[in-house]
């Protein structure tokens, strides 16, 4: 019978009899969100929807926002129950996109309307205010991955993402960040030198400082995502 109710307004319905205090997501839905990194610039949480799953009434922070695409998805619905409610579709998304959102407080119920499981990282800027200069952007993921590259795909006094790809056989060098760095990988990759690492897809690794030399693991790229913080003092 409900199915035939618009989502908003099953939204609205659910937050009348659902009690208003805050639902953290990490103990309320530990199948969706699970928490993989929390340090004093940064709060990572590992999202999971699987296909046509729904996900009750949650909060999360409003701090300013990285969303880093794990998986090629479908579109995912989000029904915001707020003062003034609404229902914001995220369209497909591909493997190695992201999202920057300057943040604002959230409490929503979602459900995943595609046949496909959705994989993404909530990177919570926590040095970065909410209402600053960073600007929402939607960074698309790359058509092909033939070509090293250390490459800047978003740029903002505070924050910058650079995209870094080390095609099999090479060793890459990906410089020197001037700041501390969050690192993506949506492929398998090695690190040499004076940090030596292995990621596998899906992984994060925090790097205060240093150089990174880098080669793929396997017969594909080395493909990830460079976050590089430089809070306001």
């Amino acid at each position: 019978m409900l199915r035939h109710i618009p989502s908003l307004l099953i939204a609205v319905l659910t937050v009348c009899i659902l009690p208003t205090h805050a639902q953290d997501p990490l103990t309320a839905f530990p199948d969706n969100y699970k928490l993989v990194l929390d340090n004093a610039q940064v709060r990572v949480l590992r999202c999971h929807y699987g296909p046509h799953e729904h996900v009750g009434v949650h909060n999360h922070s409003d701090y300013p926002t990285v969303y880093v695409y794990l998986s090629d998805s479908g579109p995912v619905r989000f029904s915001h129950i707020e003062e003034h409610a609404f229902v914001m579709t995220r369209p497909p998304v591909k493997k190695g996109a992201f999202r920057v959102s300057p943040g604002r407080p959230e409490r929503h119920i979602v459900e995943n309307l595609s046949d496909l499981s959705s994989d993404y990282l909530r990177i919570e800027l926590k040095q970065i205010p909410l209402h600053g200069t960073l600007h929402p952007v939607r960074g698309e993921a790359p058509a092909n991955l033939d070509k090293n590259t250390v490459e800047a795909v978003f740029h903002d006094p505070q924050l910058t993402i650079q995209r870094i790809v080390c095609t099999p056989g090479n060793m890459c060098e990906a410089g020197i960040p001037s700041s501390p760095s969050l690192l993506v990988a949506f492929t398998a990759v090695t690190f040499s030198g004076s940090m030596p690492k292995q990621m596998q897809p899906g992984e994060i690794l925090w790097t205060p400082d240093g150089a990174l030399k880098l080669h793929a693991t396997s017969a594909e790229p080395a493909h990830l995502l460079r976050l590089e913080l430089r809070p306001s003092k």
